[in-house]
């Protein structure tokens, strides 16, 4: 089963929130959870009038189908004025205008306009009071996820945070390519604490792409979070993975959704361009995958310093319809291989999302 987005815009609330290189936003806007009749949403607020331009707006990918509804809805406590154009140069294109007051009010856009070869998207606010511009619901798809990993499971690449904690029914290892005091020499920003340091005796220093310590058939679960993307071959590293799974066992994850991540600017990724992977042994990216990231989430960096510093880069870029392109093939190769057939595939995902949910289930 798949339980599709229901929008897939753009995520104002993560941009503004991660400060994103992309973005000019002023100190009076800022990133907010609020709370509505529909529950708790993202959004910003901005405090006073003011402008947020993304810069050289026509890469992102959410824009490419000129959208008549961006899923933001404008709420205001007085009178106010929201405006959304796309500018180029002097060039100004009005695509929405709205007055509003103390209701909700959604923007939409107008289409067809001249459209620019290149083109900032600015969102202005005019008002006299605080106004929030609601993106969609706080959400997290490890909630609907995590309760479902019983018994004897691992976490693949958790770093120093796991999600899946050791507790009453359940029985988490943390497979890392590192001993976490590693990790911590490189990445900690503060010494931890003896809870967190007493974690490192679940920890198995092993690949996350060719596991050798998990058994074949051994696992009740196998859960990666935002960890999938950085490895090269997914759909031959998805199969290493469910060989591990006992019968009933879940196969499930966590992975970021390009359109509304600091990928946000990445070209559209095919099956095509994951299948083309399989077979690949070396964890290392390839050099032309270094560079496609480097061209468009970070053009301030070149591929030898990421490499000089072992940084991990997303080889794969994801959103719902790739992800379930690539467990369908997964599924494909699972039934051509043996009788063990899937009971099916299930993702999750909410309007501009910065991640979604995957979960595939053995077979009793």
């Amino acid at each position: 089963m798949i339980r599709p987005s229901d929008g897939d815009r753009l995520n104002l609330y993560d941009l503004v929130k991660r400060k994103d290189r992309w973005i000019t936003c002023p100190d009076t806007a800022t990133a907010i959870e609020a709370k509505a009749t529909t529950g708790t949403q993202r959004g910003i607020r901005f405090a006073t009038s003011g402008e947020l331009r993304i810069r050289m707006a026509q890469a992102a990918r959410c824009l490419a189908d000129f959208p008549t509804d961006l899923g933001w809805v404008v709420h205001g406590s007085g009178p106010w004025r929201a405006t959304v154009s796309l500018r180029s140069g002097d060039v100004r294109v009005l695509l929405a205008q709205r007055d509003g007051d103390h209701t909700p009010m959604p923007l939409t856009l107008r289409w067809p306009v001249p459209v620019p070869r290149e083109f900032d998207f600015e969102l202005s606010v005019a008002t006299e009071r605080p106004v929030d511009v609601l993106v969609g619901p706080l959400w997290t798809p490890r909630t609907d996820l995590v309760p479902q990993l019983l018994g004897n499971g691992v976490e693949l690449g958790p770093g120093l945070n796991p999600t899946v904690r050791n507790g009453p029914g359940v029985a988490v290892r943390y497979v890392e390519k590192k001993h976490p005091s590693e990790w911590a020499a490189t990445y900690a920003k503060r010494e931890l604490t003896a809870d967190e340091k007493a974690l490192w005796q679940h920890y198995v220093v092993d690949s996350a792409r060719f596991p050798q310590a998990l058994a074949a058939g051994s696992l009740d679960f196998v859960f990666s979070h935002h960890v999938l993307e950085h490895l090269v071959d997914p759909i031959g590293v998805l199969l290493r993975w469910w060989e591990r799974l006992a019968p009933g066992g879940l196969l499930a994850g966590v992975v970021p959704d390009t359109r509304y991540t600091f990928d946000w600017r990445q070209p559209a990724w095919s099956i095509g361009d994951v299948r083309e992977q399989c077979g690949l042994v070396d964890d290392m990216p390839t050099p032309a995958m270094f560079d496609r990231w480097c061209r468009h989430t970070a053009p301030d960096t070149t591929p030898e310093n990421l490499r000089a510093r072992d940084y991990s880069i997303h080889v794969n870029y994801y959103t719902p319809d790739l992800m379930r392109q690539v467990l369908d093939e997964v599924v494909a190769r699972i039934e051509a291989s043996s009788a063990s057939v899937p009971d099916g595939v299930f993702l999750n995902a909410v309007r501009n999302g910065k991640d979604f949910g995957f979960l595939l289930r053995k077979p009793q």
